[in-house]
């Protein structure tokens, strides 16, 4: 390389001109890319060195990064409400967002042991499991409750909501929660 360079010295410059201009005809568009591509890349370093500093810091986060992992959606299903009390709780779970006239949403989830069971809902809305509450109790069969619910929205990565019809009842719900350790269900109160 360094022969080549004093040879080219000693070269006159309309020779070398000339053996310029030969190789860009001779040259393929991807040569032509590649040279131009290294002209504008030493163009835009001496301009802005902080930049050489940034794009070596970017290919080095690159490197490490790990793909993002996408799941399947949920797989929402519908069972029939045989339910048909004529107390006030009824209206007000049936008047959940997302909720249909005598069917209920469900989640599928998958015991220990690999079998699966439903666990109900009231209602959906977008990526929130919707239960209405009309009195928040703590007792053996809530909490079992509590723990279905929190345990699917677990398996299926979303989070739930509880509606409570007054303040005194969602003060209730978050203290039955906290007591649990459920974090993934949320309260919010929903006039009936």
């Amino acid at each position: 390389m360094i022969d080549t360079a004093i040879a080219a010295e000693d070269t006159p410059a309309h020779i070398q001109a000339s053996r310029a201009a030969s190789a860009v005809a001779n040259a393929s568009a991807r040569d032509i890319g590649r040279a131009a591509g290294k002209v504008a890349g030493n163009v835009a370093l001496a301009v802005a060195p902080g930049a050489a500093l940034s794009k070596a810091a970017a290919l080095r986060r690159l490197a490490i990064a790990r793909p993002r992992i996408t799941f399947d959606p949920p797989q929402i299903g519908w069972v029939k409400e045989t339910t048909k009390s004529k107390k006030p709780w009824k209206p007000y779970n049936d008047s959940a967002p997302g909720a249909r006239a005598g069917q209920a949403p469900m989640l599928m989830r998958t015991m220990p042991n690999g079998s699966k069971r439903p666990v109900k809902f009231d209602g959906i809305q977008g990526d929130y499991m919707v239960d209405r509450k009309r009195a928040v109790v703590n007792r053996p069969r809530s909490r079992a409750q509590i723990l279905r619910q929190s345990e699917v929205l677990a398996q299926h990565r979303l989070i739930g909501t509880w509606e409570v019809p007054t303040p005194v009842e969602k003060t209730k719900a978050l203290k039955l929660l906290k007591q649990m350790s459920i974090t993934n269900i949320h309260v919010r109160v929903v006039k009936p």
